[in-house]
């Protein structure tokens, strides 16, 4: 898990995922596999930092929303709304200072 030291930050990063849910004749919804869930969304968050150069991503939230949408003139849909976002980081370089051989030998 990333907590951030020792880590440069890359910028902020975003996703949006979105599915309408079905219904049968009597208005029950059938489970599918393409309604959205928060895990879907951080999972490609985090996927998304990484092919774009990250470690990985920090101060992850997201926001999971049921819309209701009309369907017919008696009936709704509902539509399923997923964002997730954070800060991509990766972890900094360590930049190794050797001694300056040149300024040890003046001061001899």
């Amino acid at each position: 898990m990333l907590n951030g030291s020792g880590m440069t930050r890359m910028g902020p990063v975003q996703v949006r995922l979105s599915g309408v849910i079905k219904v049968d004749e009597d208005d029950k919804e059938i489970p599918a596999v393409n309604t959205p869930t928060v895990a879907e969304a951080t999972a490609l968050l985090d996927r998304s930092a990484r092919v774009n150069g990250a470690d990985g991503v920090i101060g992850v939230g997201s926001d999971y929303r049921r819309i209701t949408i009309g369907r017919g003139p008696l009936s709704t849909q509902t539509l399923v709304a997923v964002q997730a976002w954070g800060t991509a980081v990766r972890e900094a370089e360590v930049a190794a200072k050797a001694p300056d051989s040149a300024a040890g030998e003046e001061a001899a």
